[in-house]
């Protein structure tokens, strides 16, 4: 058994009951200085600063990693493909169409994977490691904007694939464009079905979870004729203000001229109103008032956030169409 010592166990019994006294001048002079890091304060509220929380560089994968990934979904396919069994009366032109077209869908993750990789490397090398801020998005459902546009897609028999194709990007804007938007407008997609549902379907994911009011429904069968307004470059109406008991309709057309005024046309066949966008009351063009569906979106979109239509017009029209002040 080991016994402490007589200086050990008197230091054990005894406790000084007294609170310790300040160290002397001297013995303050002979303490170590402390750590850097321990937080000063200052009487002084200008000489206050937090310092800022460093930021964490986004985590990259190493372009290894992603090309093996990239091999390994061309193996798969390469399989797929294989395995695939085509029409017997396909020709060789259509097949490589068809096999272009799978590719395309059968990448699509990988793709997208790589592009974000690479938007994450290009901020890296100029230092922008700071997370990007997020647009603060407002559903329809709470939105002020009480404004109705439809995109009316009941055209589908007069474009070719090629011209669904646009259209279907074209609508793609328009989302995009409202959905950016403080209060965004009611956005409907009316009579849409056939070749332009398959087009969505295939090649713009997720477009079922927009926030917008998708219809397979016509515009007659959605709303009564006394509250369409149709939007054609022909009407002698100029539109000069929005009425929110009134839904406003862009036809979802790719046009090239070869149908002209059949917007017009149409609205006239069904009794609804039309009007044309005040473009002419503020400019010329060298080329026909006929827009994208798009244009003509982003035209109403910057009016509701400027309420200005010379303004709206001239941020929206490209230079291509020859815009000019009007004299």
């Amino acid at each position: 058994m080991i016994c402490p010592s007589k200086d050990t166990a008197e230091d054990t019994v005894k406790k000084d009951p007294s609170p310790a006294s300040p160290p002397s001048e001297s013995e303050s002079a002979e303490r170590p200085a402390k750590a850097a890091t321990e937080i000063s304060f200052s009487t002084d509220p200008s000489e206050a600063s937090i310092d800022p929380e460093p930021l964490i560089a986004p985590k990259l994968i190493p372009q290894a990693e992603l090309d093996a990934e990239y091999k390994r979904t061309q193996e798969e396919f390469d399989k797929y493909i294989a395995e695939y069994i085509f029409p017997e009366d396909l020709s060789k032109s259509a097949k490589k169409k068809l096999i272009k077209k799978l590719h395309f869908e059968y990448f699509k993750k990988i793709r997208r994977k790589i592009e974000r990789e690479k938007i994450k490397r290009k901020r890296a090398e100029r230092g922008d490691d700071a997370p990007s801020k997020r647009h603060k998005v407002t559903k329809l459902s709470d939105s002020d904007n009480k404004l109705r546009i439809a995109l009316d897609c009941s055209y589908d028999d007069l474009m070719t694939e090629r011209d669904i194709v646009k259209l279907s990007k074209q609508i793609q804007r328009c989302y995009t464009l409202n959905r950016h938007m403080e209060d965004p407008l009611q956005l409907h997609l009316t009579h849409l079905q056939g070749k332009s549902l398959s087009r969505m379907e295939g090649f713009i994911d997720g477009y079922r979870n927009w926030d917008v009011h998708i219809k397979s429904e016509s515009l007659l069968e959605l709303f009564p004729p006394s509250e369409v307004v149709y939007l054609c470059a022909e009407s002698e109406n100029t539109l000069s203000e929005f009425d929110d008991s009134k839904v406003y309709v862009i036809g979802g057309f790719v046009d090239h001229n070869s149908h002209k005024g059949l917007a017009y046309e149409r609205a006239l066949a069904a009794g609804y109103g039309h009007a044309r966008l005040p473009i002419d009351s503020y400019f010329t063009l060298a080329t026909r008032k006929v827009l994208t569906v798009c244009h003509v979106f982003e035209i109403i979109k910057n009016f509701v956030e400027s309420k200005s239509w010379e303004d709206a017009i001239r941020l929206t029209i490209p230079a291509r169409k020859g815009l000019e002040d009007k004299v």
